[in-house]
């Protein structure tokens, strides 16, 4: 079994709709997607036979022609994953580092780089 964190893009927009909804079935999925999606639907049902092998999504079959897909995987629990990945592979898995890019790179607004400061002294 793969690692149920090992998510693709495409999948995670499937991932996406079944966070926001809790569980749906594939017409559900395929509405719900995006409009830059590609929304074939045998390429829905192959990205969702992927996440199944990876642990990250369950299908449950509630009549004998409807099948419902749940996530598996908590939405938090990937997100602290995605960004200790990313912050591993690009910052030695230093915050700082990362924090420093941005406000070296202007990518921080002045009002967001105060709030850092304040979130910062009032943890001392």
């Amino acid at each position: 079994m793969q690692d149920k964190y090992d998510i693709t893009d495409a999948e995670l927009e499937i991932m996406k709709v079944l966070w926001e909804n809790k569980q749906c079935d594939l017409n559900t999925i395929i509405e719900k997607l995006s409009s830059n999606t590609d929304k074939n639907r045998n390429t829905v049902k192959t990205l969702l036979r992927r996440l199944i092998i990876k642990g990250s999504v369950a299908s449950k079959k509630i009549n004998s022609k409807d099948t419902v897909y749940i996530p598996k995987v908590n939405k938090n629990k990937f997100l602290t994953n995605q960004n200790e990945t990313f912050l591993n592979k690009l910052y030695n898995g230093k915050m700082g580092n990362l924090l420093l890019n941005f406000v070296e790179n202007k990518k921080v607004s002045k009002e967001e780089l105060q709030k850092l400061i304040d979130i910062l002294e009032s943890e001392e």
